[in-house]
Formats: structure tokens, C-alpha cells, sequence
């Protein structure tokens, strides 16, 4: 067999096992819009989210979200979704160049939910999911916490309007058990952050 031949079957059998060997990594898209399917109340909406595909829409599952009642109520967004850090948004993401142009994920805490959209938002992020932490009673959310309930006609109703006013992109707060299906979907990685304690943030792909 010619050298030059050789040597390419070398370099394909080394990228074949390699790319065997390597752990995988696929992108969580997601796609959030405001158009309600039929018979969903008022402030509930439907995201679309799949792994290693091309378009939510056509390939993906769904998962339903309260839309933000003073927030943006027309809108239509797709892309990666990134794990904001700090997770629970007590300041503005210290990982803000993977979050430009991306879905930012918060898990709900002691900070204001508007105050982490806002932190999202100055940071570039397109859109915002807000994981509940166990307050909401159930998975329709009849009830949670100060975060308010579905017949409000979405999350946050009774916030000073004033730091709402400064929102441009969507925000949509979804259950735990949603946020834990998520976060299972994602190739995520666990850092300690003096101060802050255990973080994930979102896997660099192999």
C-alpha cells in the first residue's frame, strides 16, 4: 500500500476512535413562543426543547411554562440554552460570553426573579427559564409562593411594575420537576466557587 495512502487509513482510524472514546456532546435547543395551544389558560405557555437536533418544532418534546405577567407577551425565540453562573442568579453571570445570544437558565433563589431576567437581559442572553425550587405545590401551578399562581395569568403579577418596565426579552418560570428534566438533558460540569459553593455550568464540547 503507497505511504500517502497508509497514512490517511491511520489518521481515519484515529478519528473514529476518537470521536468513539470522547464522552458526547449535543446542543439543548430550545424554542419558546407565545402562541398557546388549544384550551391552555391564560399565562400558560409551551416550550419546545430537543438535544442534537436542528429544529424544536418539528423534532422536539414540550414542557409547559408561566409566562411573565408583566413581562413580554409577544414573542418567538430559538437557541442554545446555557446555565446561568451563579445558578441561582444572586449576580449578574460570571459566565456571560456563553450566554450572549442564548437561552440563560436560573434555578429560582433568595434573588428577585425580575432581577435575574434583568441580569440575563444586560448580560445579552435572548431569553430567560426560571427553574422553581419546590415551592410551587404542584405541576399546575395552583400555587407558589410569592411567585403567584396560573390563574393570575402568569408569574409575578403583583411585582413593582418598575423594574418590569426595563424587560425586553421573554421570561418563563417553569416547575421543578420540568427544571429537573432539563438540567438532566444537559452536558453540564460541576465547579466550586469560593463564596459561592458548588456550580454547574454548561460542558465544553469534546
Amino acid at each position: 500500500m503507497p505511504v500517502l495512502a497508509t497514512r490517511a487509513l491511520k489518521l481515519f482510524l484515529l478519528v473514529c476512535l476518537s470521536s468513539f472514546i470522547a464522552p458526547s456532546y449535543s446542543t439543548l435547543l430550545m424554542r419558546l413562543h407565545s402562541k398557546q395551544r388549544k384550551n391552555q389558560p391564560k399565562g400558560l405557555l409551551s416550550v419546545e426543547l430537543c438535544k442534537g437536533c436542528d429544529n424544536p418544532r418539528l423534532e422536539g418534546s414540550y414542557l409547559e411554562g408561566l409566562n411573565a405577567y408583566q413581562g413580554v407577551q409577544e414573542f418567538e425565540v430559538q437557541g442554545e440554552i446555557v446555565y446561568a453562573v451563579p445558578n441561582d442568579g444572586r449576580r449578574r453571570p460570571m459566565n456571560k460570553r456563553e450566554i450572549v445570544g442564548k437561552i440563560a437558565l436560573f434555578n429560582r433563589g433568595e434573588v428577585a426573579l425580575v432581577d435575574k431576567v434583568l441580569h440575563a437581559q444586560e448580560a445579552g442572553a435572548i431569553a430567560v427559564i426560571l427553574i422553581d425550587n419546590g415551592q410551587c405545590r404542584d405541576e399546575e401551578f395552583t400555587h407558589c409562593g410569592m411567585a403567584g399562581r396560573l390563574s393570575d395569568g402568569g408569574f409575578a403579577k403583583n411585582d413593582d411594575g418598575t423594574k418590569w418596565r426595563k424587560v425586553t426579552i421573554p421570561a418563563l418560570f417553569i416547575t421543578e420537576v420540568s427544571g429537573q428534566r432539563i438540567l438532566n438533558l444537559m452536558d453540564l460540569e460541576e465547579i466550586h466557587i469560593p463564596g459561592m459553593g458548588e456550580q454547574y455550568k454548561n460542558a465544553a464540547p469534546s
